[in-house]
């Protein structure tokens, strides 16, 4: 491919419309034809005893965002330079959009109902007939990964139990006997 995947958002003139326009990872496409936004919450499926805090059963499960895209061979492109070193738009946006989940980098996906930090496409659906032969018409899934940090805790090197520890009495137990004869021999001897 001619072109690097990776964009970098803040060279011009990308970062004057990267928070603006809708985009997936500083690529502008020519049509978002229909983005479906999808937030879960997962509740899980054990009893709740009355009065006990909520938030322990139930979580927000990643975001998902579908785009459906289209691409013209006729256009051109809002930044110049996309989409170009192929024969057609559409099939150079067709290979952008593979590279990008090749490279399994997060992406910041932008649209007109938010900001979508860490981002990976998940499935890319192209199908391809004579109304897309000047084009393309393809269905982008992406979800987000759930990011956590990680900290660092000192624990004391002292050992947790130390030589004055009251370990009570060690008795020796004679591995010859079961445990049913011993006990047996406690009740004939009436102790």
């Amino acid at each position: 491919m001619a072109q690097n995947p990776i964009i970098d958002l803040n060279s011009p003139p990308i970062s004057s419309l990267v928070y603006l326009k809708t985009n997936i990872g500083g690529w502008f496409f020519d049509a978002f034809l229909r983005s479906t936004h999808t937030s879960r919450l997962k509740i899980t499926e054990h009893p709740v005893q009355t009065g006990s805090a909520l938030t322990d059963h139930a979580y927000l499960e990643s975001q998902e965002l579908t785009m459906e895209i289209g691409m013209s061979d006729v256009a051109t492109s809002l930044i110049p330079g996309q989409f170009t070193g192929g024969w057609s738009r559409s099939v150079q946006a067709f290979k952008v959009l593979k590279e990008l989940q090749a490279l399994r980098v997060p992406l910041q996906i932008h649209s007109r109902l938010g900001l979508y930090q860490n981002m990976l496409i998940e499935e890319i659906s192209a199908p391809d007939d004579f109304t897309t032969l000047n084009g393309l018409r393809c269905t982008v899934t992406m979800r987000e990964i759930v990011v956590a940090q990680v900290r660092t805790v000192k624990i004391s090197s002292k050992p947790a139990v130390t030589d004055r520890a009251n370990l009570g009495k060690s008795e020796p137990i004679d591995k010859g006997k079961s445990i049913l004869v011993e006990a047996g021999l406690k009740k004939l001897l009436g102790r």
